[in-house]
């Protein structure tokens, strides 16, 4: 049974600009380390990371918390299987309000935007 969804989208030119504005460190605070590797890898690492930071966004929303006390953004990590298929992976406080439940992730981007849906189920 679906217990709830969520979805975000990021425009690709407004989160470059804010990540190469930004002090150093930033993506530290946004991303884990396997995140930061998975990005790393691709030409166009921008696209994946706010694909990334949008499955995120998608998570809180479908737990319906947002970012909330006691929680950061590394709380949620998005894994990629070998197929290349993305999982959720939630730690602390994400993990505790997940509970028995089952997430499913859907990202996508284009030359504009990047897109994630997610989908808790019990």
């Amino acid at each position: 049974m679906i217990r709830a969804i969520g979805s975000d989208v990021v425009d690709l030119e407004h989160f470059e600009r804010v990540v190469s504005r930004s002090r150093p460190g930033f993506l530290k605070r946004l991303f884990t380390d396997s995140e930061v590797t998975y990005c790393e890898r691709f030409k166009d690492r921008f696209a994946s990371y706010a694909a990334v930071f949008a499955a995120k966004e998608a998570y809180l929303k479908a737990l319906r918390t947002g970012l909330a006390p006691g929680m950061t953004w590394t709380d949620v990590e998005v894994v990629h299987e070998r197929s290349g298929a993305p999982t959720i992976v939630p730690h602390r406080l994400c993990a505790e309000l997940l509970g028995n439940g089952r997430v499913h992730v859907s990202l996508s981007h284009s030359r504009r935007t990047a897109h994630a849906v997610v989908i808790i189920e019990d």
